[in-house]
């Protein structure tokens, strides 16, 4: 009989801390369910895919208005037997214009609401947050100036663009979004944004 209590006291000693399992399961899914299926990914194909069918259109346009370029531009279309030529670019492009805005919206705001945590938790101490914060600065330039070429081009008969909102659609949205898509691949794959587990580094 002395000897079972003893037995009792060294079986509760082998079974682990109900409260640290617990607290170790509640700590993953909340890591889980702050971390898991993030939305700004869904919405950022959408104006990119815009922003470069915007940027094309006004500079095949532009090229087949200038004087060393058209006769190329317009033998290119010509052997293509295309029914759309570069004279429809300026509408087509202008309703893309705000198919950008109208795709860039949701993204900024889910992109904000993703970023504010690493923000609130790291202030711009740490890498992530820095891209993070440097991938929604040229966001939002290139959004405004997507804005911008859109007012000044509806203003034009036939949507037609002058060669600063070609400038700006070709070469200024355009690159900065496709920069700002490789800081956001930059941040999923080498920072873990999004991923709830995975290389510890990939948070800092």
């Amino acid at each position: 009989m002395p000897l079972l209590p003893t037995t009792l006291e060294s079986c509760a000693r082998s079974v682990p801390s109900p409260s640290d399992d617990s607290l170790s399961a509640r700590q993953s899914m909340t890591t889980l369910t702050d971390n898991s299926h993030p939305s700004h990914p869904a919405f950022v194909h959408f104006p990119i895919t815009f922003t470069a069918i915007t940027g094309g259109l006004d500079a095949i346009y532009y090229a087949s208005k200038l004087p060393a370029t058209s006769s190329l531009v317009n033998s290119v279309f010509k052997s293509l037997d295309k029914a759309i030529q570069p004279q429809a670019f300026p509408v087509l492009s202008y309703y893309s214009t705000i198919l950008t805005i109208l795709t860039t919206l949701p993204a900024v705001v889910t992109g904000v609401i993703q970023l504010s945590p690493v923000i609130q938790r790291d202030g711009f101490q740490s890498k992530k947050a820095k891209v993070g914060a440097v991938h929604a600065l040229i966001n939002d330039i290139a959004l405004f100036a997507t804005i911008y070429n859109w007012w000044t081009r509806s203003q034009q008969v036939g949507f037609t663009p002058s060669s600063t909102n070609v400038f700006v659609s070709s070469a200024l949205a355009f690159p900065l979004t496709m920069y700002s898509a490789y800081l956001g691949g930059s941040l999923v794959y080498e920072y873990g944004m999004g991923f709830s587990r995975g290389n510890p580094k990939k948070t800092q």
